[in-house]
């Protein structure tokens, strides 16, 4: 077998081995905080969007008097008394219009709702979507799926088909008017209330971990740092130099040195075991003095 390691490169091995350990758990812990900030940013603008378009299905459509510029499309139009002519946009519509001017304004979060069975072709899902869809339809329990993409997070939530949504998605023969001329009678129809219709689609750009470690640069956790690491500097201070310096002063008396002085605490004031250890060889010191002193005693003259 080869030789024996000290006790300072134990030490510092196992120290090093610990910070490694440490520095491991803390990345594998700021990666899922990051993926925790952005999946509950997605979330919340996800569950937003979904109580929107419930909000706009329990009154059937919206109905506007102007039509915004770039927002021409509608489901159907009336005309009031007065003369003045009111747009209806359905919960898709409004949806849509609502996930542009996001896309436009925001400079986080954008979002769009699609299906597999959709009714416009600029609406239909890419690969992430598509694969989120098919998941949640063969696994009804699951809540999300999410996927980072080319330095972006994505997010998708189920929409379920609600009751107040079975007259456009249900039986055709109950469809609006507007709705099948807009449409037709063949498109995402024959739902059942509970079924996935399709998802909320959300992008938000994906946190960095330099963007976590920056938030996490803080004076609360930079003191706690610098506290950890004094703790360290005085334990080697206060065991792996102190043994050490015994190591050398035993190994003194050992070669004859007697006159080395041992500094220590007297074990009677002190519960440290290193004290007792000194304390220990001081004695073995004394026992040798006396003992060459017998054997020579003209040695001390």
């Amino acid at each position: 077998m080869g030789r024996r390691f000290s006790i300072p490169l134990k030490f510092f091995g196992v120290f090093f081995l610990t910070i490694l350990l440490v520095a491991g758990a803390f990345t594998a812990t700021l990666n899922n905080l990051r993926q925790q900030v952005s999946r509950n940013e997605a979330r919340a603008v996800a569950d937003q969007v979904t109580a929107f378009r419930s909000w706009v299905a329990q009154s059937g459509m919206v109905w506007v008097q102007k039509l915004a510029p770039g927002f021409h499309d509608f489901l159907d139009e009336q005309t009031d008394a007065k003369g003045g002519v009111f747009y209806g946009k359905n919960p898709a519509l409004a949806t849509r219009e609502l996930a542009a001017v996001a896309q436009r304004e925001s400079a986080r979060a954008s979002f769009r709702v699609t299906s597999d069975n959709w009714r416009k072709k600029d609406n239909a899902p890419d690969a992430f979507e598509a694969a989120a869809i098919a998941r949640f339809k063969g696994d009804k329990t699951l809540e999300f799926v999410e996927q980072y993409e080319g330095g972006k997070y994505r997010y998708a939530q189920p929409l379920l088909l609600e009751q107040g949504c079975l007259q456009c998605h249900g039986d055709p023969k109950d469809a609006p008017r507007a709705v099948l001329e807009k449409y037709g009678s063949e498109k995402a129809f024959g739902y059942k209330v509970g079924q996935v219709r399709g998802i909320v689609s959300v992008t938000v750009p994906a946190l960095g971990l330099n963007d976590v470690l920056k938030s996490l640069a803080n004076p609360y956790a930079l003191t706690l740092l610098f506290i950890s690491l004094l703790l360290n500097i005085l334990f080697i201070r206060s065991v792996v130099v102190r043994l050490v310096a015994l190591t050398r002063n035993a190994e003194a008396i050992a070669s004859g040195k007697l006159e080395t002085v041992l500094h220590y605490t007297n074990p009677s004031e002190s519960n440290d075991e290193l004290d007792h250890l000194y304390h220990a060889v001081n004695l073995l010191k004394r026992s040798l003095v006396i003992l060459f002193k017998r054997v020579n005693p003209q040695g001390g003259k």
